[in-house]
């Protein structure tokens, strides 16, 4: 998108040349210092645009721009202000304004000036007065970012107290009903300690406020690498890199999701209350050597399980991957014949990727596949439910227990993991985490052997798959590596005589804050912890697949009862990927089931059923 920018020369002095190569670099050498002596005579302090220039791209001596981009975004609006700190954010591309754009905020007024300053609005150089300025004029963002405290520092010196009163000035003038975003600032050698009441003042307000968030500038430059000839401007190649930072850190502290919605109407059970038999896990279908061959993109399959279950069957537990993808793309499964909504696998180009689900049958007792991209698919059984019977109920742990971690026991090539001596069955979630190469992991009951995966995983990622699982006769499971990696291993659940019967149910989305299905938008905010209604009020757990969708950073998701965040995690991903997993855990008494996520990112939650006593 074109940026609007303007310059007010008179208000801004705005100094332009018109030679370039070395006779520019000697003319901007000798003319800025008579520009900031003619700043100095103004009532204030001010702090210059830096002198260097190591990456020889300034085409003139600015002193302020403005840059407006109209385009709306699903986070809503934004003021930005601030002074030459800010303004190297402005003057090298992609710019801040660029950069917030591209992370979902929109419209966008950006305004950065030398000598530009906090405390009242009592003219033209104040935040305050553009504030005011803008306000009349129609604009009034509720969220603002505020990079001041350069020329503020200088006039408080080392008084917090002063800090606090410039500051808390223009919080008052911008005032309630916005989320205020102010980095922490650095000064030049010599006044160091003028910055450190400054970001003291700063650490004071975040702490008293709810709306007002600071962020550690002086840290993330020192670790950064960054360049600065004053300890204060940057290079552009570093304005780049700051406008990337700035944009993350202030979507983390600000980007939330909101209640603007209702509940999504539950779906209708396919059968009467079932309950689990596990079997030793098997491979039903592999398209790179059975039949129906590779899959072609917007094509769905059948799939029978023949003798692989007892008839009468309702629904099965399985696990689909997507192997060898031509493009990114996801799957989705259903009983034959009915619509089939949600996900189950999320993947990428050439990357190939797992996630179990439980799948009502059709009359057939068939499912199908869908596949949005080109693909070779496999299924692989983990067990089946049946009504009427007299197998195995679920009993959802109070809270999700983590058993295995190899980051402080040491990695394996099979890990023996010993189980509740009652329990037939486990529910479990496995995350790889670290690998040292590409491959896959399973779970199955120690002393068998299978070829199934619950897993697959890239180097150094941490990515997570669920199970149900049948235990050993001497109540342990294996979980067997392909490559070196390190396994965390999260109980949620055993199978047992007595216990929960399942309700199947046709996978059904009950949250997306892409588009406030489920009533939450625009965005999952980082901490933030959403509640959906996913079960009845006489539900005790729920089965379902939680996807995130492009993660500002890499993280994970927690789902779980809403009682008190369990230890553990759902569903990991990396910075903007698209990753679900299946999760099986306990519902509040009124059937709603708790998702707190680590990044901001998009979420998603598809219910496959419930689980009731009967």
């Amino acid at each position: 998108m074109p940026i609007q920018s303007s310059v007010n020369a008179s208000k801004l002095g705005a100094v332009r040349q018109p030679y370039s190569g070395t006779s520019r670099a000697r003319w901007r050498n000798k003319l800025l210092p008579r520009a900031l002596v003619m700043m100095v005579a103004l009532p204030l302090l001010v702090v210059g645009v830096s002198a260097a220039d190591p990456d020889n791209e300034a085409a003139a001596i600015v002193l302020g721009k403005e840059i407006n981009l109209p385009a709306a975004g699903p986070l809503g609006a934004v003021t930005v202000v601030g002074d030459s700190v800010l303004l190297g954010s402005a003057l090298w591309g992609p710019t801040l304004p660029d950069q917030l754009q591209a992370r979902g905020w929109g419209p966008i007024h950006f305004r950065a000036a030398v000598g530009y300053k906090a405390g009242p609005p009592s003219n033209s150089l104040t935040a305050g007065w553009w504030i005011n300025t803008w306000r009349a004029s129609g604009w009034d963002a509720p969220n603002v970012i505020v990079n001041l405290g350069a020329n503020d520092s200088g006039i408080c010196q080392t008084s917090i107290s002063c800090s606090r009163r410039r500051i808390l000035d223009l919080v008052e003038t911008i005032g309630p009903g916005h989320q205020i975003w102010w980095p922490m600032v650095t000064r030049a050698p010599g006044h160091g300690s003028e910055a450190i009441a400054w970001n003291t003042a700063l650490q004071q307000i975040a702490a008293e406020r709810n709306d007002f968030h600071t962020w550690d500038w002086p840290a993330v430059m020192a670790s950064g690498g960054y360049v600065s000839s004053d300890n204060t401007h940057l290079t552009g190649n570093g304005y780049r890199q700051r406008s990337i930072a700035m944009s993350t850190a202030f979507t983390n502290a600000v980007a939330r999701a909101a209640r603007v919605g209702g509940d999504v109407a539950l779906p209708s059970p396919t059968s009467n209350p079932t309950t689990y038999q596990p079997l030793t896990p098997a491979r039903i279908v592999d398209t790179r050597l059975n039949p129906p061959g590779r899959r072609p993109a917007w094509t769905e399959f059948a799939v029978s399980f023949d003798t692989a279950i007892d008839s009468g069957a309702s629904a099965v537990a399985v696990n689909l991957t997507a192997a060898g993808p031509s493009a990114a793309g996801y799957l989705a499964a259903g009983p034959c014949g009915s619509p089939i909504d949600g996900s189950v696998v999320n993947f990428e180009r050439g990357v190939s990727r797992g996630s179990m689900t439980v799948i009502p049958l059709s009359r057939s007792e068939e499912i199908c596949v869908f596949s949005s991209a080109e693909t070779d698919v496999i299924v692989d059984l983990q067990g089946v439910f049946l009504e009427g019977s007299a197998a195995n109920g679920l009993t959802p742990l109070a809270s999700n227990t983590r058993i295995v971690d190899t980051r402080t026991t040491g990695r394996s090539d099979v890990l023996v993991v010993e189980t509740p001596p009652n329990a037939i069955a486990v529910a479990i979630n496995l995350t790889a985490v670290n690998a040292a190469a590409p491959g896959w992991l399973q779970a199955v009951p120690c002393g068998s052997s299978s070829d199934v995966s619950n897993v697959n995983y890239l180097a150094s990622e941490a990515v997570a798959g669920s199970a149900f699982v049948l235990t050993s006769p001497e109540h342990t499971i294996c979980i067997r590596t392909s490559t070196s990696v390190d396994v965390v291993v999260d109980l949620t659940g055993t199978f047992s005589s007595g216990g929960l019967s399942f309700v199947p149910v046709d996978p059904t989305r009950m949250l997306d804050t892409r588009n406030a299905i489920g009533g939450w938008s625009p965005i999952h905010g980082m901490g933030q912890t959403l509640d959906v209604r996913v079960a009845p009020p006489n539900a005790s757990a729920v089965t379902g697949t939680v996807t995130m969708v492009a993660p500002i950073d890499a993280g994970f998701i927690i789902g779980h009862s809403c009682g008190a965040t369990p230890p553990t995690s759902s569903v990991n991903a990396g910075a903007a990927q698209v990753l679900a997993n299946s999760i099986t855990t306990g519902v509040s008494d009124a059937g709603r089931f708790c998702l707190q996520s680590s990044p901001v990112t998009h979420s998603l939650f598809d219910v496959t059923g419930w689980w009731i006593s009967v």
